[in-house]
C-alpha cells in the first residue's frame, strides 16, 4: 500500500521496490531510528517511483532503488534516476552480495549499495546509510572538518564528505585497514566498507594506493 501523503514542507525518504516487505522493513527502520524526521514514500516500479519525485517538489532528499524492477531491470533505473534526478541522493539495494555490481552502482553515481539481508550487521549498514545521506547533521556546518594543514581532508570537505566519512578517511590515511578502522570507530565492517565506497567515489580512485598516492607524505 502506498505511504500517506507526507505534511506539506515535511522531508521524505522514497523507496522503490517492488517487495512489500522490503518497503514494509524500510518504514519499520525510520520510524524507529528517525521518527519525526522523515516520511516514507512506497513505490513498487520506477514508474510509480518517478512520479512520486516529480510531484515531491523537492521533498524527497533520499532514493533506496531495488536493482530488479518489474519495469526496469539492472542499472536502468539508477541511470535514469541520475540523468532526471541528480540532485536526489540514490542508495541502491540489492540481493546480490557482488563486488562487482557494487562497484557499477558505485561508479554510475550509487551514495551506497545494500544487501537486502535481515542480519544484525546489515541492520547496521542501514542505519548508518540513513545517518549519512538522509539524517539531518546540524552540528556539520559547525565542526571542524579538517586541520588547516590537511590537504586530503580539505578536499574532503569540497567534496560534502559526512563526519563520519572524513573520520574514516583519516584513518585511511594513517595505513589502517578496514578491519582496523572498524574496531577504532566501533563501526560495522560493513559501514566501514560503504564509507571507503564513498569516500574512493568522492576522490574518483579504486584503490587505497590510488587514495594514497594523491596525498604523498
Amino acid at each position: 500500500m502506498p505511504a500517506p501523503i507526507a505534511p506539506v514542507g515535511e522531508q521524505r525518504l522514497l523507496v522503490i521496490d517492488d517487495h512489500a516487505l522490503v518497503r514494509m522493513g524500510v518504514r519499520t527502520l525510520v520510524a524507529q531510528q528517525f521518527a519525526g524526521h522523515y516520511a516514507v514514500e512506497e513505490a513498487g516500479s520506477l514508474e510509480q517511483g518517478l512520479a512520486l519525485l516529480a510531484g515531491a517538489q523537492g521533498r524527497i532528499v533520499l532514493v533506496l532503488l531495488d536493482l530488479q524492477l518489474p519495469d526496469a531491470k539492472g542499472f536502468a533505473g539508477l541511470r535514469i534516476l541520475r540523468r532526471d534526478h541528480p540532485e536526489v541522493p540514490v542508495v541502491v539495494l540489492s540481493g546480490a552480495q557482488d563486488l562487482r555490481i557494487r562497484e557499477e552502482a558505485l561508479r554510475l553515481g550509487a551514495r551506497a549499495y545494500i544487501c537486502k539481508s535481515a542480519d544484525a550487521a546489515t541492520v547496521d549498514t542501514w542505519v548508518e546509510v540513513l545517518r549519512q545521506h538522509a539524517a539531518p547533521r546540524p552540528d556539520a556546518a559547525a565542526a571542524p572538518m579538517a586541520p588547516a594543514g590537511s590537504p586530503a581532508l580539505r578536499t574532503a570537505h569540497g567534496l560534502g564528505l559526512s563526519p563520519r566519512q572524513v573520520q574514516v578517511l583519516e584513518l585511511l590515511l594513517a595505513g589502517l585497514d578496514n578491519q582496523a578502522i572498524a574496531t577504532e570507530t566501533g563501526l560495522t565492517l560493513g559501514t566501514v566498507k560503504n564509507c571507503v565506497s564513498s569516500i574512493f567515489l568522492g576522490f574518483n580512485v579504486r584503490s587505497r594506493a590510488e587514495l594514497l598516492g594523491m596525498f604523498p607524505t
